[in-house]
């Protein structure tokens, strides 16, 4: 392709960007679109920022790839160095204020020079904003991280370079020593070859330090909350099986929430299907997880059974209706999830489903969906595609029925039967 031609394709892919994000425009001043709050502004701004990012990507040339990854290390390196220094807690929030670098300084107990150079680069990037040549104040984006309680913002900015930034830089070294193959399991990672503990696993790092291991809960927990807990699936079956019995003629458990943590999922599946007892619903997590959740005497989990275990041993919960599996596989690799899938299979009765909420990759995969696999690699995890599921599923004695996507998203419920 020439240069005419060349010139030509980018300007014939901008005319369509431009009216993607034209037509978004009109969505949003009509009132049919939010971009800032209700359960959808988080696909509807991924959107946008897809497209707006497909200006960007068609008249980016290769050299401009690295000014692009400049402009990203830079200012996640000065944003951690100033949140841990509590620079933006000391930035005053209100309307049309301001203070100068020397105060500021004087405040954190800094040089000053450090301090302006550092800022200059969250300037540059439009995280702060520099008034006349030797003040700065905070951006409505800035904002967020001054409160001195942590958020989930300040938090997804800690891990970020805390936990993922480590384990990506030590991948050359890692692969070197290890071989070109996939990272499979637990203990041999990434992550725990850049925070200097191989042989440890990420929880096992992560539990030193309650601030860091605070931090990657919170991210996290703010990053799944829009994720669906049955999406477009319809579990008002089970409520017709209210009846049954389980071998022993005891009430059968009519659903086991596996790895559900505090019960998040068993509570909003419990709410969203009317005559589902809490009496026959099941939350299964670690022992000290399970006591955790017990000592909390949550009232909406007053009647649901509470019981401790690891998934990687045999499912104490015989014949369950529906086994309800969400965000944890991609944890593990495929071995792995194939013998946590093991367990439950042997678990299970003829009639017994299996429900799988993951993140089911498309191929190729979004920008978001291959990042998090990257952060999945890591450690040991793996995002996978439909045919992955279909793989590990297959191996451990079960198939695939359906899969309820979630709309215009990676998020997808698996259903799954024994073979």
């Amino acid at each position: 392709m020439d240069n005419k031609d060349l010139n030509t394709n980018i300007a014939n892919q901008l005319d369509a960007l431009a009216v993607s994000l034209n037509n978004t425009a009109k969505s949003v001043r009509e009132g049919s679109l939010s971009l800032t709050s209700g359960p959808e502004s988080q696909l509807e701004r991924g959107k946008v920022i897809k497209a707006a990012r497909g200006v960007i990507d068609a008249i980016k040339q290769p050299a401009d790839e690295f000014i692009e990854w400049l402009t990203v290390l830079g200012p996640m390196t000065a944003l951690r160095l100033f949140l841990k220094w509590k620079v933006f807690e000391n930035i005053p929030t209100a309307d049309n204020t301001n203070i100068s670098y020397q105060e500021l300084a004087d405040k954190v107990g800094g040089d000053v020079q450090l301090i302006i150079r550092l800022a200059w680069v969250l300037v540059s990037a439009g995280l702060l904003k520099q008034v006349g040549t030797d003040r700065v104040a905070h951006t409505p984006k800035s904002v967020a991280y001054a409160t001195a309680a942590p958020n989930p913002v300040k938090a997804l900015a800690c891990i970020t370079y805390d936990e993922f930034m480590p384990a990506f830089s030590a991948m050359p070294k890692f692969f070197t020593e290890t071989g070109l193959k996939e990272p499979t399991g637990r203990l041999n990672t990434a992550y725990a070859y850049g925070q200097g503990q191989p042989g440890a696993t990420v929880w096992e790092i992560m539990g030193q330090d309650k601030e860091r291991m605070g931090n990657f809960m919170m991210a996290m927990g703010d990053l799944t909350q829009n994720w669906p807990f049955l999406g477009t699936y319809d579990l008002s079956w089970a409520v017709s099986h209210v009846d049954d019995k389980d071998e022993d003629g005891g009430q059968r458990a009519l659903l086991v929430d596996v790895g559900g943590s505090r019960g998040h999922a068993i509570k909003a599946i419990i709410e969203a299907t009317p005559g589902l007892p809490a009496s026959r619903c099941v939350l299964e997590d670690l022992p000290e997880v399970v006591d955790a959740v017990k000592k909390s005497a949550d009232p909406d989990l007053g009647e649901v059974r509470l019981v401790g275990m690891d998934f990687h041993a045999e499912q104490p919960v015989k014949g369950a209706l529906v086994y309800f599996v969400r965000r944890c596989l991609h944890d593990y690799g495929d071995d792995a999830c194939v013998e946590i899938l093991k367990r439950l299979t042997d678990a299970m009765a003829p009639d017994s489903r299996l429900l799988i909420v993951e993140q089911v990759m498309s191929n190729p995969p979004s920008v978001f969906a291959a990042g998090t696999d990257l952060v999945m690699l890591s450690i040991g995890g793996k995002e996978r595609t439909l045919d992955n599921f279909r793989d590990i599923t297959g191996r451990a004695g079960l198939q695939i029925l359906q899969v309820a996507q979630n709309p215009g998203a990676d998020g997808a419920l698996i259903e799954c039967a024994k073979n």
